[in-house]
């Protein structure tokens, strides 16, 4: 089968966030399979199959017509990652699945609709006629360790979505170490935030983290805190911690319950509550934590189901 899968223009991949790693990873399990495999992303991307780099194409409209200019002309599927989801509202004689990864297009009229939680396709106007597939990561790239350090990790966005400021009060509610990591991408909470962090003694900022750094603070954490203050459509940072042996204290909104449905126990209604589970040892071992990341959320079981919809699509839908 030949696939296309479109990338935002906004980092390469696979970039540090939960939408480019799921391209990223599913372009280079469908090129394992033995598919054509064509990704078009920001120049410097990695990935399975050709990277098609966009140029300077800074308007969406423009990145569309560029895409359907140089597409194999024989091609069986788009795959469109876009926030705006360009190519799924277009009518196309090509069958296009479109993965809806945010809260703003839960409801966009696309052709082939693709949710990464079930929690987000029946809270949409496709519940009765979309698809969901869960996110999947290549369990054997993440380290796994036993044994943690005694320290709390925030890893993700520095904005109000991502809920860095409950992780902050996590911190100084125990008197814990705790490390924030992610890339400041509210400038005036990050701004506001830092004297907090600078005053005490127990919190460090080191930034955006890739590659080995973030292996290294994700199994060595004692908890990985996500407070998200978002409607999440599925959490990727959630199951690379327990991928890695490390337990997730998070709060239940969107698709939170439904990918930790194996440990209700993680779940917290609030910042006290955080505060109490962190600490205290978690009622699961290392061991089952990636067990079950394996068991549910591999990337082979994403692929096969994305390829699935794909055969199902290109033969007309249901």
């Amino acid at each position: 089968m030949i696939i296309v899968q479109i990338s935002p223009y906004i980092i390469p991949l696979p970039g540090s966030g939960g939408l480019e790693r799921v391209v990223y990873n599913l372009s280079i399990e469908l090129d394992k399979m033995g598919h054509e495999v064509y990704v078009y992303a920001v120049a410097g991307s990695k990935g399975g199959g050709i990277i098609i780099p966009y140029g300077h194409r800074w308007d969406q409209w423009d990145l569309k017509e560029f895409v359907l200019q140089t597409m194999p002309d024989d091609t069986d599927v788009i795959h469109d990652h876009t926030h705006d989801l360009i190519f799924g509202e277009a009518q196309l004689s090509i069958p296009v699945v479109s993965t809806i990864h945010t809260e703003w297009s839960k409801n966009q009229p696309v052709q082939y609709p693709v949710f990464v939680s079930e929690t987000k396709l029946r809270q949409s106007i496709h519940h009765d006629r979309g698809y969901f597939v869960h996110n999947g990561i290549d369990i054997d790239e993440y380290e796994f360790s036993k044994n943690k350090r005694d320290y709390l990790l925030f890893l993700g966005r520095i904005d109000r979505e991502k809920g860095v400021e409950d992780a902050i009060k996590v911190a100084e509610l125990t008197g814990m170490r705790t490390i924030i990591a992610g890339p400041p991408w509210d400038s005036e909470l990050f701004n506001e935030l830092l004297p907090r962090i600078h005053n005490n003694p127990n919190i460090e900022y080191v930034g955006e983290v890739h590659g080995m750094a973030k292996q290294k603070l994700l199994k060595n954490a004692k908890w990985l805190l996500f407070p998200t203050a978002c409607e999440e459509q599925f959490g990727l940072v959630m199951i690379e911690a327990l991928a890695c042996g490390t337990p997730v204290a998070a709060y239940p909104r969107g698709a939170v319950p439904e990918v930790l449905s194996g440990f209700p126990t993680f779940l917290c209604g609030d910042v006290y509550e955080m505060a109490d589970k962190v600490s205290s040892p978690p009622l699961f071992s290392p061991s089952d934590l990636r067990r079950y990341v394996s068991d549910r959320f591999a990337l082979d079981k994403m692929a096969e189901k994305y390829l699935s919809i794909y055969n199902d699509v290109v033969k007309g839908g249901d």
